[in-house]
């Protein structure tokens, strides 16, 4: 009598890392799809990176961030990186599911000085080298963190490199902004919190650029047009194009209001 023989079901395929790579220079965005990101280290990511990148920036040395941690050469991908939820099935009208965009991973990407020969040829050989059989984690810290970008002091950020950093954060923001639109210090220190908690995805700091902004615009345009009505519609007339438009009607406004308190005070 033959016995039974029991079959293993075959091992679930591991599912891929779509990543996005976000650069803090002007470089558009990177898009990478590792396939197997539990035998991927972080120094193999940066070895895909280099490769990608134009000549004038291949050669610098590259520090990835995730959650405004800086991640370890030695760790893999599943150890430091939260993977995307899959995409909640839905069906239209006809039962045809529709198709979903995938929800990507963001990394910001901080391109410093030129590395040697040498340290290109060591970063190439350890990410030729086989994975750690035990996971390496990123480090955690309990302590509070400085606010912005100063946060990468707790990591290996050299305060000059956290400068460099800031810098060409601002040199984006100044290329986005007129110099009468640009975001507070303080608003600029929240929009450096979203870029590296939001991973460079960019919805948090349109959050806190829109919020920011809305407030400077509503706050000086009333004021402008409450306290130099006559100045500030004749700037309207000949430099309207240096305003927004929603500091152009919190100019309306406040000569408006201007205008009913004068009236409440002659009939008064």
């Amino acid at each position: 009598m033959e016995e039974p023989t029991t079959t293993t079901p075959p091992p679930k395929a591991e599912a891929p890392f779509p990543l996005t790579i976000r650069f803090t220079t002007s470089l558009p965005d990177l898009d990478l799809d590792i396939p197997l990101p539990s035998r991927t280290t972080i120094i193999t990511l940066k070895s895909l990176i280099r490769a990608a990148l134009p000549p004038s920036h291949s050669p610098n040395r590259l520090r990835l961030i995730y959650s405004g941690r800086l991640l370890p050469d030695a760790s893999l991908l599943t150890t430091v990186l939260k993977p995307p939820p899959p995409p909640p099935p839905q069906a239209d009208r006809k039962g045809k599911a529709p198709v979903q965009p995938t929800q990507r991973i963001y990394i910001n990407c901080s391109i410093g000085d030129a590395l040697s020969a040498e340290d290109l040829a060591s970063e190439a050989s350890s990410a030729r080298a086989p994975s750690p059989a035990a996971p390496v984690a990123a480090p955690t810290t309990t302590a509070a963190q400085p606010r912005g970008f100063d946060r990468l002091l707790t990591s290996s950020f050299t305060p000059a490199e956290v400068g460099a950093l800031r810098l060409q954060f601002m040199a984006v923001q100044a290329s986005m902004h007129t110099p009468d639109t640009m975001p507070s210090p303080t608003t600029l220190r929240r929009m450096e919190d979203a870029w590296l908690d939001d991973n460079g995805s960019g919805g948090g700091v349109a959050e806190v650029e829109a919020a920011g902004g809305a407030l400077d615009d509503l706050l000086w345009g009333h004021v402008m047009g409450f306290l130099w009505p006559l100045g500030a519609l004749g700037w309207l007339g000949r430099e309207d194009w240096a305003w927004s438009e929603r500091r152009r009607m919190a100019v309306w406004s406040g000569v408006v209001l201007g205008m009913g308190f004068g009236l409440m005070r002659m009939m008064g």
